[in-house]
């Protein structure tokens, strides 16, 4: 067996002969000319050493290992026409992974910047787990929740810093004002809605404004800070939530925030990504989200 490897060109011809036994059929399928099927399918015997048509007066037909092949050439072309399209495709596609309380806020950019760039596709995964070593194996850009990393391999940019401010339906603080109490002792009148067991956000709110006094009229805990921020919206209580992803919520009036004190928790959302990073559209990506965010420069 010759050591040359056959053209797509061979493996195409052969296929398409295979298909119609008839040269004059297989060339017009492929806008080619008789001669040149011909031609390809010579050449591709001479390559595997063996005959793969019986030509005979009355037509064409396989032989033994022309019908043996045909399987093994369609898995071939079909194997090399994924690897071209998945080649492709990913040209133009950015693996995005996101904790899912953030999703709300990239939507909107997610949208704007596919308006923009209709041939990319973003392909955003959200997770409710704060990974401590980002995975860049199946994604190309990570946002993380807290402190930022320490890898040298990794370039970061700090999205937003989480500020936090106690949020409810508008018609919920509206209902306990009623009662005319002074605000700080509403607070009392309210179940309040946590995002940790450790309900480490609202004693980190109380403290800082001097309301450590003060407890909720019952507690209610959840799995995430979105899931609180839901239930606070539908109005089964006040919970404490970062201003900046309510901010959509507060401007339309689907969330009210009676207290202007806002605490920093000195943790933040931090978009991250390799060095080498050399995607155009992920470089696209990346400034997009940064400039949207107003961040300040870039952390190494």
């Amino acid at each position: 067996m010759n050591a040359r490897l056959p053209s797509t060109k061979n493996l195409q011809a052969f296929l398409s002969t295979a298909y119609y036994l008839n040269f004059t059929h297989a060339a017009e399928a492929l806008n080619m000319t008789q001669g040149a099927i011909s031609r390809q399918i010579q050449s591709l015997e001479e390559i595997m050493g063996v005959a793969l048509f019986y030509r005979q007066a009355r037509g064409l037909s396989l032989t033994p290992e022309g019908d043996k092949f045909v399987p093994l050439a369609e898995d071939i072309v079909k194997r090399l026409q994924m690897s071209i399209r998945e080649v492709a495709d990913s040209a133009n596609r950015i693996k995005l992974n996101a904790p899912s309380c953030i999703t709300s806020w990239l939507l909107t950019r997610i949208a704007n910047f596919q308006q923009a760039f209709p041939d990319v596709n973003v392909e955003l995964t959200s997770t409710t787990k704060h990974e401590a070593v980002p995975n860049f194996d199946s994604f190309d850009l990570i946002i993380t929740y807290g402190k930022p990393t320490r890898s040298k391999a990794v370039k970061q940019t700090v999205l937003f810093e989480e500020l936090l401010a106690p949020v409810c339906a508008p018609e919920t603080w509206q209902h306990i004002k009623a009662k005319g109490v002074n605000e700080e002792a509403l607070l009392s009148q309210l179940t309040w809605l946590h995002a940790n067991p450790e309900q480490s956000d609202w004693m980190l709110w109380l403290e800082n404004s001097g309301l450590k006094k003060y407890k909720g009229k019952a507690n209610q805990t959840f799995a995430t800070l979105d899931q609180a921020m839901n239930a606070a919206q539908q109005g089964f209580g006040i919970a404490i939530g970062d201003i900046t992803l309510a901010a959509q919520d507060l401007k339309l009036k689907r969330l009210l925030q009676p207290f202007e004190k806002c605490v920093s928790t000195g943790n933040g959302y931090h978009l991250l990504h390799l060095h080498q990073q050399d995607n155009l559209m992920v470089n696209r990506l990346i400034e997009w989200l940064t400039l949207d965010s107003g961040s300040h420069g870039v952390k190494t």
